[in-house]
């Protein structure tokens, strides 16, 4: 079966798969890349969807729920009873390696598409899966959004539909900025690694040029549950914007938390960012509770989720030690965000 190689941040995080597209919270638009380029990365991970090999006899296997392995090794399987006599299957394995493979079979690929209490996609996996693998090796995954101008990196944060995204698009769009990030970014405390491929901009009304986009998105705003539906495909950045202008990585001097409410720009203590980033980070990123990671440590406690829970701490403490300026910025209006945050820059 063709393999696929994938980069959702060059030279930082690649993906191997026999799956010609895939969506995740790292990439939902992802162009193919070469092998070469996939193996430049520094955290690599493996999908294959196909026959999961169980074994047949498990007098020495140990259970966690649904999960089962044997204590010490770097492997674990899942099966569950599905719909006509059907399995959901996974295994993975190698997750103390260099390249980890998860293997999943055609009914849980096709059927499970969200997470629903203890059952998560393959998506979500593999974004928690990511997202330890990153800490493991001294980056941390960021829920934000990102844009260079001029000498300054910026960061932008905010709770989720408040207008992180939004305002770094206009700055790509209306004042010349260059795109890093539109919902997440990789940082290693010192500079921000761009991760393109995300795509969640394409809601945006003011964005939308199209006169589909605009019915969509007036049409959402009434009946939200349609933003759920694949009404059509989502574009990547370089359909917004001249490829030039999608920068791999840059040094990051700014902070900018923004909330709702009437306009206000102040700095933010180190504390106070601190705490919001991480409970931002924790909405999106949930590696320390993903039922495969938790019963594979049970089973092999050298992942040891704890250390990674505590490098992230750590990155993001150092993240926010190292910048030049730290601001919380506030607007009742989100289209006002990218000017507010632009004149803050000066």
């Amino acid at each position: 079966m063709r393999e696929h190689f994938f980069v959702a941040a060059k030279k930082v995080l690649g993906l191997r798969t026999n799956v010609r597209k895939l969506r995740w919270s790292f990439g939902t638009v992802m162009p193919p890349v070469t092998k070469e380029e996939y193996e430049a990365c520094e955290v690599r991970l493996q999908l294959n969807v196909g026959k999961v090999q169980i074994p047949s006899k498990k007098s020495n296997f140990g259970k966690y729920h649904y999960f089962s392995g044997v204590p010490g090794t770097d492997i674990i399987y899942y099966q569950r009873p599905f719909l006509f006599n059907t399995w959901l299957e996974i295994e993975a394995k190698g997750l103390l390696s260099n390249e980890p493979m998860v293997r999943v079979n055609k009914i849980y690929y096709h059927f499970v598409h969200y997470r629903f209490m203890n059952v998560h996609s393959i998506g979500y996996i593999l974004t928690d899966l990511a997202s330890f693998l990153l800490l493991q090796r001294g980056y941390a995954p960021l829920h934000c959004s990102a844009f260079r101008k001029g000498d300054s990196t910026v960061l932008v944060f905010a709770p989720p539909n408040t207008g992180k995204t939004l305002c770094t698009m206009v700055a790509c769009m209306e004042y010349g900025a260059e795109f890093l990030a539109e919902d997440l970014a990789i940082t290693n405390g010192e500079k921000a690694y761009s991760v393109p491929w995300t795509s969640t901009f394409r809601y945006y009304s003011t964005l939308g040029k199209r006169p589909v986009s605009r019915i969509f998105n007036t049409f959402s705003r009434l009946f939200p549950p349609l933003e759920l539906l694949p009404i059509y495909k989502p574009k990547p950045v370089s359909a917004y914007l001249d490829g030039e202008k999608i920068v791999e990585s840059s040094k990051i001097t700014h902070l900018i938390i923004l909330e709702r409410g009437s306009t206000l720009v102040q700095k933010e203590t180190p504390e106070e960012a601190y705490r919001k980033i991480l409970n931002l980070n924790h909405y999106e990123f949930n590696y320390f509770k993903n039922p495969l990671i938790i019963a594979y440590e049970f089973f092999n406690p050298s992942l040891n989720i704890a250390a990674a829970y505590m490098a992230e701490k750590n990155i993001l403490k150092k993240l926010i030690n190292n910048v030049d300026e730290r601001l919380m910025i506030r607007a009742s209006d989100p289209i006002k965000y990218a000017s507010l945050v632009l004149n803050s820059l000066k």
